[in-house]
């Protein structure tokens, strides 16, 4: 399930092994070599540390060996050890594997701008990992919190041995300290693009942007994904498919009336700013215009500003066209230890105002839509190869 100690460069392949974007490994330039320098802090899924590599200092996020049962949406009902099953749930939900994919989205639709430069995901060696753990002895990896069962053992790599602790190496950049409308407004204009480009649940808080920019992709959801995308399980039925709309539309939602709820908690915890943060994502109210589909009382239309799941996923092909085109984006192919200097993807195209996503629906779904309150309504069980909507709340 977990990637496997590296034999040789060859097996250094894009993560994660599942259809849509990946995310290539750091390119060394020969041999690992890290520096690690000062311990920045923790959370839910990883730690990370400030480290230096080929002279350049980088933020170094280590992911922890998450128990599967907290991913998002898991359901109970799945066997705690198919292997299979928690491969297919862990492509797609682990947070490791979400932010591959959501920094992975980002490079090959030519738009790194819209959160904190990404320079690949490493698996430490056991050099690095013993000089780690010597250095900063608080380090705890193996599960979601201290103490917790030593999930790194339960799936073991070929050789019979632990997995080798996964890492994503990012910008280093100064947290958030000073917040004005112009930021939010920045901050937003990013988040908009993200979901034009199929990149959903941001979890966004002041404490995920660094140097400005969104930095923490560590519960994304990105196209194709099980729960955007229903093509990629033909035996949905056309109720699944309506519960499943349901919640992709919660989700892109959710990202903006968190998006306002920063700017709240930040004027409460900053007293002090003489100008409060007045820009919202959604300045009516919580998705609601007032636009009706349905001029009845009982109906009301809620809308978020994005509908992510129009992403063409399946555009995302990679070209050989020469470095002097105008609007292509270079991208070096890792795997091989080879860099082909001639393979290019076309930058995406991204919208100001992309059009809202209204959602037609009753008074009671529209009041649940538009609560703080946010947790899943469905639950997904692996089976014959594909993922299925399992068990959903009533929304209606």
């Amino acid at each position: 399930m977990y990637p496997d100690w590296p034999r040789s460069e060859a097996d250094l392949v894009p993560l994660p092994r599942c259809d849509g974007p990946k995310l290539e490994p750091f390119d060394f330039k020969g041999p690992q070599q890290i520096q690690f320098l000062e311990y920045l802090g923790e959370g839910t899924h990883s730690q990370v540390l400030k480290v230096k590599i080929l002279g350049q200092i980088y933020a170094l996020k280590l992911f922890r060996f998450c128990w599967d049962e907290d991913w998002l949406g898991r359901g109970p009902d799945n066997e705690e050890d198919d292997l299979e099953a928690n491969t297919a749930f862990y492509n797609y939900l682990e947070p490791f594997s979400s932010e591959c994919r959501a920094f992975g989205r980002l490079r090959e639709a030519g738009h790194e701008e819209l959160a904190v430069k990404c320079f690949g995901y490493v698996l430490l060696d056991e050099e690095h990992e013993r000089a780690m753990l010597s250095q900063f002895s608080n380090l705890e990896l193996n599960g979601s919190c201290p103490g917790f069962d030593d999930m790194r053992l339960r799936f073991l790599g070929r050789d019979g041995r632990p997995p080798p602790i996964r890492g994503i190496v990012k910008e280093f950049g100064p947290a958030m300290e000073n917040m004005r409308n112009l930021e939010m407004r920045r901050i937003l204009r990013d988040m908009v693009g993200l979901q034009q480009l199929g990149i959903v649940y941001i979890d966004i808080a002041d404490r995920q942007i660094i140097g400005g920019k969104i930095s923490d992709f560590s519960t994304a959801l990105t196209v194709p994904h099980y729960l955007l995308t229903p093509e990629l399980n033909p035996h949905l039925t056309p109720e699944w498919i309506s519960a499943m709309e349901y919640e992709a539309f919660r989700f892109s939602l959710h990202d903006f009336i968190d998006f306002n709820e920063m700017a709240r908690i930040w004027n409460e915890e900053h007293p002090e700013q003489k100008t409060k943060i007045s820009f919202r994502a959604l300045p009516r109210g919580y998705g609601c215009d007032g636009y009706k589909f349905r001029r009845t009382p009982s109906r009301e239309a809620v809308y978020s500003l994005v509908d992510p799941r129009l992403y063409d996923w399946k555009d995302s092909t990679v070209g050989e066209k020469p470095r002097s085109i105008k609007g292509q984006v270079g991208t070096k192919q890792s795997g091989s230890g080879k860099h082909p200097q001639g393979i290019f993807r076309s930058r995406r195209r991204l919208q100001a105002k992309p059009p809202r996503w209204h959602y037609d629906c009753s008074q009671k779904t529209a009041a649940v839509l538009k609560s703080d309150s946010f947790s899943t309504s469905i639950q997904w069980v692996y089976k014959d190869g594909h993922i299925f909507p399992q068990k959903k709340t009533s929304y209606v």
